[in-house]
């Protein structure tokens, strides 16, 4: 009788603390902004920091002049949001309360007008915050379009566009738009100038030709991209709702790209590059034409987007599919976000869907699926990256990923060291690894403020968080001065739950000379997870990593 009152009492006293949190008022939702280049003559989208952990909020309510405009429970903010909705349905209890939306995309706006808006939170029981601090923004004014069929272009997935795309591309006025309506471009290398938006229409598709020349001239070993600013630039644009193709690889009956099998020494096997490739298949039969080696070649084949030195880059809507080679290589690039983007990559060799340099970083609401790793950063390698800034100011939110060899991908060029990186709020299904953190001897740098948080890992096929010094990759490296080996410390992974994994839960690989140190493991629940193995971690703190 004692113990039946005393779980009665306990659970009377549970639904009291319940109820207490339901009612109480959320705090007041912090860090509005509006990412730069995020809006433009008739939509501002909103940004915010996720709520602290304490906070009660559920949901968010957004307002214009105190006008109640939506909510982040119901509206859809990109097809990142929408995959984590539908992830959330089908695993409520492995989700439960860990991740939320904090992101909401105006739309309907009139053109060149400021606007003023608020925040609140809203707790499980419906009580609203204070406003937020007011954030303002303007609208652009209706900027003038070039119609990319006005040059010419046929959009008829035969005729070869690029010299009309070029033309309308270099006729573009100054933050003005080059409108890609329906149809499919083949093109070859085109090439973007600053303070101007490339913006695709439903239906539209950019597709990359199969000739290699198409492409040339070859640079450093590699052909050039579909899209490029090689020489830096500002204020550059991509959006819309359509397809970026690389058309570099067939396709199966299932419709995933076909993985190459590059190995054979006795022929070629069936799936090697020269039977299942399309792009890439000339360009590494092209570059072995001119004497490289089979293995120069391979890894002189298109990456899709190549940005270097470009300040102010803004990436919305569209889809990238089918690389040759990577999907996006922005490289010293500062204050670039891309939200609302679809990246398809799997099974592509070497489909690495963004590699990274450059201060100012976010990836929002979006959708990747890659062949390699999903976002990947790139600080340098050895002595030649040890006098250069690091990589700097990262923030990855509300994205499902899928595939893929990690999701998110710290180096294995840490040289400069990689810093200050949040990922939050994120899913991560059937990846290979939810959070990679990988250099070698050498290699110098590493990775330092990394916080990972509030992220849900399903099916991982190896572990889930791994740190290693053990990384080597000799088709990737290539030549370089060594310097002392990489090294990550002061790193935070809180509030994730975990479903699976191929390979032991947390793995920490570090050296004896130069451990990895000062990591935090919080709130972690495991299930279905193998055993932890860490070597060399020094000042490790775990609180309540549970196995179930």
């Amino acid at each position: 009788m004692k113990k039946k009152l005393l779980i009665v009492v306990l659970l009377i006293c549970a639904i009291s603390v319940s109820v207490g949190l339901a009612a109480e008022r959320p705090a007041v939702p912090e860090g509005i902004r509006v990412p730069e280049l995020a809006y433009d003559s008739n939509s501002i989208w909103l940004f915010w920091n996720r709520p602290k952990e304490t906070d009660t909020a559920a949901y968010y309510n957004i307002y214009e002049d105190g006008k109640y405009l939506g909510n982040t429970r119901n509206d859809s903010v990109g097809i990142g949001v929408d995959k984590l909705r539908k992830f959330t349905q089908k695993n409520a209890q492995l989700v439960g309360n860990r991740i939320i939306v904090h992101s909401y995309h105006v739309t309907g706006l009139d053109a060149d007008t400021e606007y003023h808006f608020t925040v609140r939170a809203v707790s499980p029981a419906g009580m609203e915050s204070s406003d937020s601090p007011v954030v303002s923004s303007k609208t652009t004014v209706k900027p003038e379009i070039t119609e990319a069929k006005e040059y010419g272009a046929a959009g008829d997935g035969i005729t070869l566009d690029t010299d009309a795309l070029q033309k309308a591309i270099d006729a573009c006025a100054y933050d003005g738009i080059v409108e890609i309506t329906n149809g499919t471009y083949r093109t070859g290398a085109l090439f973007l100038k600053s303070h101007m938006t490339l913006q695709f229409d439903a239906g539209a598709m950019l597709r990359a030709s199969d000739a290699s020349e198409d492409f040339a001239p070859v640079l450093n070993g590699r052909y050039q991209g579909i899209l490029n600013v090689p020489d830096g630039g500002e204020n550059i644009r991509i959006v819309g709702q359509g397809v970026i193709d690389g058309n570099g690889w067939m396709q199966g009956t299932d419709g995933i790209y076909l993985k190459a099998n590059n190995k054979t020494t006795d022929g070629y096997d069936t799936r090697h590059v020269f039977n299942i490739g399309i792009l890439a298949k000339q360009q590494v039969k092209a570059l072995m034409d001119e004497e490289m080696s089979f293995k120069q070649a391979y890894a002189g084949r298109s990456t899709m987007v190549i940005f270097h030195d470009v300040n102010n880059v803004y990436f919305e809507g569209v889809t990238f599919e089918n690389p040759s080679n990577h999907v996006m290589a922005v490289q010293g690039c500062n204050n670039v976000t891309l939200n609302n983007i679809s990246i398809k990559s799997y099974d592509c060799n070497n489909g690495d869907g963004i590699d990274f340099s450059g201060n100012n970083f976010i990836v929002a609401n979006s959708y990747i699926d890659t062949g390699d790793d999903g976002i990947d950063f790139n600080a340098g390698i050895g002595k030649g990256a040890e006098n250069k800034p690091p990589v700097s100011g990262s923030w990855i939110f509300n994205n499902y990923f899928a595939h893929g060899h990690g999701a998110v991908v710290l180096g294995s060029h840490t040289g400069s060291w990689i810093e200050d990186v949040v990922a939050e709020d994120n899913v991560m299904e059937g990846t290979d690894i939810g959070l990679r953190c990988k250099t070698g001897q050498g290699v110098g740098g590493g990775a330092r403020n990394v916080i990972f948080r509030n992220n849900i890992l399903k099916s991982m096929k190896r572990q889930a968080f791994i740190f290693t010094t053990a990384y080597t990759d000799a088709n990737a490296v290539g030549e370089f001065e060594a310097t002392v080996p990489g090294q990550f410390h002061d790193i935070t992974v809180e509030n994730c739950n975990v479903d699976g994994t191929g390979a032991p839960a947390i793995e920490v690989d570090g050296l004896e000379e130069m451990p990895h140190k000062n990591f935090t493991f919080k709130n972690i629940g495991l299930y279905n997870a193998q055993a932890n193995k860490l070597e060399h971690l020094e000042n490790g703190i775990f609180e309540n990593v549970v196995f179930f």
